[in-house]
């Protein structure tokens, strides 16, 4: 059985039909989607569960990664972004401790250097290793230039297709209109070499 995977944030989040996600995965022949991204993490959380997948040899035949940006922090169960809303019956003390990390302790340059470090080890160490279709694209689009060498490398971004900042919310799956989710799914489709 052909399956497929998506990791990442939001933009790969809908398992709607007319999501690119479902549209992806009928032009790839795929018989099924077995994992969908997750709304709010971070880079670490994908590579987290994904290092799970290869322990358990759960690895899907294509594994779509939508790297999200670094200014994430890592939670197994929370999201964690600058100016998260508390989730009612959560220790108040985290989201004071997540105020008080990006006032006091939150470095741009940092986060920025580990990002790409991180994401270069990932894609040549752990990605190169899997005997499986990889490709790679970005939700948001780095500062830094980072190119990534395992399998089909996209080096677009979602946010910017989906018209940005001034557009954001106006698509309601995947951040994106009916239109785009399948412009984006042509668009990933017609890089593949198949």
């Amino acid at each position: 059985m052909k399956t497929i995977g998506f990791f990442g944030d939001s933009f790969c989040a809908s398992n709607r039909p007319e999501s690119w996600c479902n549209i992806l995965q009928q032009k790839l022949g795929a018989d099924r989607i077995r994992w969908f991204g997750e709304p709010g993490r971070s880079i670490w959380s994908t590579m987290f569960k994904f290092n799970k997948l290869i322990e358990e040899d759960l690895v899907p035949s294509i594994s779509v990664f939508c790297w999200t940006e670094p200014y994430r922090l890592y939670h197994p169960t929370l999201i964690l972004s600058l100016n998260t809303e508390p989730l009612e019956g959560t220790d108040p003390n985290i989201y004071n401790a997540l105020d008080d990390y990006w006032k006091y302790l939150h470095s741009p340059e940092k986060d920025d250097m580990a990002y790409e470090y991180a994401l270069k080890h990932y894609d040549q160490n752990i990605l190169a290793k899997v005997d499986k279709q990889i490709i790679q694209m970005w939700s948001f689009k780095p500062a830094t230039d980072i190119k990534l060498t395992t399998g089909t490398f996209i080096d677009e971004c979602m946010f910017e297709f989906s018209g940005g900042q001034e557009e954001w919310g106006n698509g309601d799956i995947n951040h994106m209109t009916l239109e785009q989710n399948q412009h984006w799914a042509e668009k990933v489709y017609g890089r593949l070499n198949i």
